[in-house]
């Protein structure tokens, strides 16, 4: 063969593979489910506004586009879905829950979804029962919200996170836990640093860990490319975690002034479950509330988290009257459980936001949540991943 022939070969080989490519990539993109959803308004949670008659397109498992009707284009062949009584927002996030503990987990899971929280971020189980969960839900082998796990708790032995012996003592040890749960699969660690409200009213400078301790798993963590998580509550506890670079805050605390200047400058998150812990702690509430209201006033920055499993899964949505209670206005409560809570989960360029290329995470409420953020508990529609998951 000639080597002009040669090369004419080849170059038609060439063409033909990428035509074969082509094709396939027209098939793949053709058959792409495509949706749009029509609603009588939405919340842009960017800026706090409400924007009536909106339109999202769902392409797949991703926004196409959102905004208002006469701006979106619905592309030929679409289905519609009709809702015009309702206002859209993009699926809640609670970035503290339990979904193992208080019921059996696959009913947990789907009562927290169809309350309309498509993401959950799950601080503490045994023994990496959450781990598996979230695998569960992600081959599709469960019905429940896309799940951030931690693996166990990690605290001290005979502290409040030592769960039949899980506690661990000394900096080594901490070091080798978290090794093991990174190996076990965890997405972030959960470390147990002060005792609860009673102990942080009454002795503020306390926590139960040792410096030594907390850095050692936050330095562990952050090697292996991991974010932690801090049970702080007390003044004490919550500096502590803060000059360790530990990157969330959970539950609401005494933070001292200079603590929270440095959280809002390093944009740590605090994550209050005021909710929870007015119900299990109620004596401590009036100080929590005070502490919390001073702190948000001071630009604390705040995550949405519940404890879920302390509270009934699917009540999530209680949370937000109590975060309007210590200073913040319906738009930044929102805002703590979609951008924010985007964030603090580890996830801020894919949820949080109806906007194109964003998950396809999308709910609908009757009413609107910026004038009472009570509608959040009565969710109507709940898409996940462009699946509808609730109502039509």
């Amino acid at each position: 063969m000639s080597g002009a022939l040669r090369d004419i070969t080849a170059a038609m080989k060439i063409v033909t593979i990428a035509a074969s490519v082509g094709l396939l990539v027209m098939t793949a993109t053709a058959q792409e489910p495509v949706i749009a959803i029509h609603a009588k308004g939405m919340i842009d949670v960017t800026s706090g506004a409400r924007v009536n008659d909106a339109t999202v397109v769902v392409r797949g498992k991703r926004i196409a586009a959102a905004g208002p009707s006469a701006s979106v284009a619905v592309p030929a062949g679409a289905s519609v879905i009709q809702l015009p009584t309702m206002t859209l927002l993009p699926g809640l996030i609670d970035a503290h829950v339990h979904l193992t503990l208080a019921g059996d987990p696959v009913m947990n899971a789907r009562a927290t979804l169809e309350a309309g929280f498509t993401t959950v971020q799950d601080l503490g189980s045994q023994p990496y029962a959450n781990i598996s969960l979230r695998d569960d839900i992600a081959a599709g082998r469960i019905v429940g919200p896309r799940v951030v796990a931690s693996g166990p708790w990690l605290g001290i032995s005979g502290g409040i996170c030592d769960f039949n012996g899980i506690g661990v003592k000394g900096a080594d040890a901490f070091r080798a836990r978290v090794r093991a749960d990174v190996e076990h699969g965890a997405d972030l660690i959960k470390v147990c640093v002060s005792g609860w409200l009673a102990d942080a009213t009454s002795h503020p400078a306390q926590y139960e860990i040792s410096d030594a301790e907390l850095i050692a798993a936050v330095d562990e963590a952050h090697k292996r490319g991991k974010r932690v998580a801090v049970h702080a509550i007390s003044e004490g506890g919550i500096a502590a975690a803060v000059k360790a670079g530990v990157d969330l805050v959970v539950h609401g605390g005494f933070p001292s002034a200079a603590t929270v200047a440095t959280m809002k400058q390093k944009r740590i998150y605090e994550l209050p479950t005021l909710f929870s812990l007015s119900r299990s702690q109620p004596d401590a509430a009036a100080p929590l509330a005070d502490a919390m209201k001073k702190a948000v006033a001071a630009g604390l920055p705040i995550a949405f988290g519940t404890d879920a499993g302390v509270i009934r899964h699917g009540n999530n949505a209680r949370e937000f009257e109590s975060l309007v209670s210590i200073g913040l206005d319906p738009a930044a409560a929102i805002r703590t459980a979609t951008i924010n809570a985007a964030a603090a989960v580890g996830m801020p360029n894919d949820i949080g936001v109806l906007a194109k290329d964003r998950f396809a995470d999308v709910i609908g409420v009757e009413g609107d949540p910026l004038s009472d953020v009570k509608a959040l508990q009565q969710v109507a529609f709940v898409m996940k991943d462009g699946v509808v998951i609730k109502g039509r």
